[in-house]
């Protein structure tokens, strides 16, 4: 029983260690189930709220989070921290338009996923 057991758990311990050992289903009944969309896919589908001052509070009172300025002063979309919400100034929208770092769709604004806030 003994060489029975160390043999199975040395073979799965080679199964996991293989490259794609935990990628691959092991009960295939019908065909794969597609992947959902990962959380930084899920990110760039979110709108982007756009405000007309240089600052934005966000937060307090039922969010669950603190109350948060924004600076808005630089041609740059801006996450809130907390809650994961884009900010971008009215005057900017043209210039982040044109670097490509934001696109249009349905009148609402979104952030491009090849463009960083760095840039």
């Amino acid at each position: 029983i003994r060489s029975m057991t160390s043999r199975y758990f040395g073979s799965c311990v080679r199964r996991l260690l293989s490259t794609n050992a935990l990628k691959e289903q092991r009960f295939v009944v019908g065909n794969k189930i597609a992947e959902p969309l990962s959380a930084i896919d899920l990110i760039h589908e979110e709108p982007i709220t756009v405000v007309d001052g240089s600052s934005v509070a966000t937060g307090g009172g039922s969010t669950s989070h603190p109350v948060n300025f924004l600076n808005l002063d630089q041609d740059k979309v801006v996450m809130c921290p907390y809650s994961g919400e884009f900010y971008i100034r009215s005057s900017s929208v043209q210039a982040l338009l044109n670097r490509g770092a934001i696109y249009e769709k349905d009148g609402q604004y979104f952030k491009t996923k090849s463009v960083t806030d760095e840039e």
